[in-house]
């Protein structure tokens, strides 16, 4: 560890660590920069009277710097506008067929008719994927629309990176670990399984108002990338807002569902929710810091079962309701510290022992439940367990 006397450190007032989409955003910035090789970053968190605010060491600049530094990392890479256009050609042809098999399905269409439906949408999906390659800011995008796709699409597009060296692949795989595995698929209701990989739990965006997961990363990194030309101009640029400013939620539309203020169900907001007045806000950057998170959260098969890292299920009112447990320490640790202490056993206690943690530099803990009203999934505000 460096000599806390010479340590250059940010605070970041912005991320509250007692919100799932402050504490994960505060995460992002520090695996955003450990990704560009800036491998002496390291974070701790600190009581400000209301609560806690992550405080950045080991980067050498002012706050300015650090957000043109942020916003090339999670821009990502630049898309040619032929690129662009043949993945939507593809997409337009992978949508046509998906739709000409379904309605087969539903007619109950012969099983020679089923079959040469079935391949043609396969073939035009994996040249949709192809095309999504060239086309993604980030390569893990390139897995489509949704992360939840299916097993054999999943391992072997995961298995393209593998075959590559690691290092020039890192991002993706640690994205694709943290999504789900090849190993554990969906089940139906009545235990039957699909063909779709289970996944991630952090994934609360799944088609419902024609958002998806994947859709609305690249819709995120294209936020940065519209704003290029404005960069790195101080209190005006949205990543300086996001980090050091209170959030005003004049965003629309582009969110992760990770702020419990996105509940937006009618009995917890003083006017009507349909009403036009009552737009729904986010914050953009935050989310999009929040989402290259993810990189920490690895999940992986456990006796049939996807386990995500920092999850846990427990049984409240004879319903089972999935649970996400993240802990706030003191100290300043690397990326790889902090991937060791997300994923400690106590985390995913029913009762997690503060005194047990102590000892590791954790002084406070938070937990949210993960709640569906219909097709919507939100997190419910943090609480500490006991």
């Amino acid at each position: 560890m460096n000599d806390s006397s010479k340590d250059e450190h940010i605070e970041l007032p912005a991320l509250s660590g007692d919100n799932p989409l402050g504490f994960l955003a505060a995460l992002g910035v520090v695996a955003a920069l450990h990704q560009t090789g800036e491998k002496e970053i390291r974070l701790s968190w600190k009581w400000n009277v209301v609560s806690w605010i992550p405080i950045l060491h080991g980067f050498i600049g002012d706050k300015v710097s650090l957000v043109k530094k942020l916003a090339d990392a999670l821009k990502g890479r630049a898309v040619s506008k032929e690129a662009e256009k043949e993945e939507q050609k593809a997409k337009k042809a992978f949508k046509t067929a998906k739709r000409n098999w379904n309605k087969a399905k539903k007619r109950k269409a012969e099983k020679s008719e089923l079959s040469c439906l079935e391949e043609e949408r396969k073939h035009c999906e994996k040249d949709w994927q192809n095309a999504l390659k060239n086309a993604s800011e980030s390569p893990e995008l390139a897995l489509g629309q949704r992360p939840d796709v299916e097993k054999d699409v999943y391992y072997n597009f995961a298995q393209d990176f593998l075959d590559k060296p690691l290092r020039l692949n890192r991002i993706a795989i640690d994205m694709l670990a943290a999504f789900g595995s090849d190993a554990v698929v969906a089940r139906e209701s009545n235990g039957k399984e699909k063909s779709r990989i289970e996944v991630t739990p952090f994934c609360f965006i799944k088609g419902s108002g024609n958002q998806f997961f994947l859709d609305t990363a690249r819709c995120l990194m294209n936020k940065v990338e519209m704003r290029e030309k404005k960069l790195y101009k101080g209190e005006k640029e949205p990543l300086y807002k996001a980090l050091f400013q209170e959030w005003d939620y004049l965003d629309e539309t582009l969110s992760m569902r990770w702020d419990p203020l996105d509940d937006r169900r009618y009995a917890l907001m003083d006017i009507d929710p349909s009403d036009p007045k009552s737009k729904s806000g986010t914050v953009w950057m935050a989310n999009l810091l929040a989402y290259r998170a993810l990189a920490l959260f690895p999940s992986a098969p456990v006796k049939r079962q996807l386990k995500t890292t920092g999850w846990i299920r427990l049984e409240e009112s004879k319903k089972e309701r999935d649970v996400f447990t993240w802990p706030i320490w003191d100290k300043p640790i690397g990326v790889e510290t902090i991937r060791s202490l997300l994923q400690h056993s106590e985390m995913v206690k029913k009762s997690p022992s503060l005194k047990k943690l102590i000892p590791l530099g954790v002084c406070a803990y938070f937990r949210a439940k993960r709640i569906q009203e219909g097709k919507f999934f939100n997190f419910s505000p943090a609480y500490p367990p006991v």
